[in-house]
């Protein structure tokens, strides 16, 4: 059975650049790679009164879609195959459900660059993923990116 790399990715520079390091593994390993993309479960709530629900909701679609779309385009350029999936709920653990259902051997995510801080910080969902994952995950910090 080939080996599947699991990479969740958003419209962010810090996941195109996971998503990158995920294409190069899976590249080198000759492995697959799923790409997953998780609405978080209550984020369109942080917005109230700001547009409509159903707006938000299609714009955040789009930007997942969106991402999805770059990650395929570097994906296939590099001769991985490549699977997706959009999720919604509670980021961790539905790249952890992810994970499972593909039998990932590996998880890709991003650290998430917060302007401001001088320190190192993992957030709460790679956190989540990293306690609870049963595969090695590998968390790609920003630097090194072109």
């Amino acid at each position: 059975m080939k080996d599947s790399i699991l990479v969740a990715v958003s419209d962010s520079r810090p996941a195109f650049r996971a998503a990158e390091v995920a294409i190069d593994y899976a590249r080198r390993l000759s492995a697959s790679l799923r790409v997953v993309t998780v609405r978080e479960q209550g984020a369109l709530d942080k917005h109230p009164g700001a547009i409509d629900a159903a707006a938000l909701a299609r714009h955040a679609d789009l930007a997942a879609q969106a991402a999805l779309n770059h990650v395929k385009a570097l994906a296939v350029a590099a001769g991985v195959d490549v699977s997706f999936s959009q999720r919604a709920g509670r980021v961790a653990a539905e790249i952890l459900a992810e994970a499972r259902e593909v039998g990932a051997s590996l998880i890709v995510v991003a650290l998430v660059d917060r302007p401001g801080n001088a320190t190192p910080y993992i957030g709460s969902h790679t956190l989540r993923v990293l306690e609870f994952s049963a595969v090695p995950v590998m968390v790609v910090p920003l630097q090194g990116a072109s």
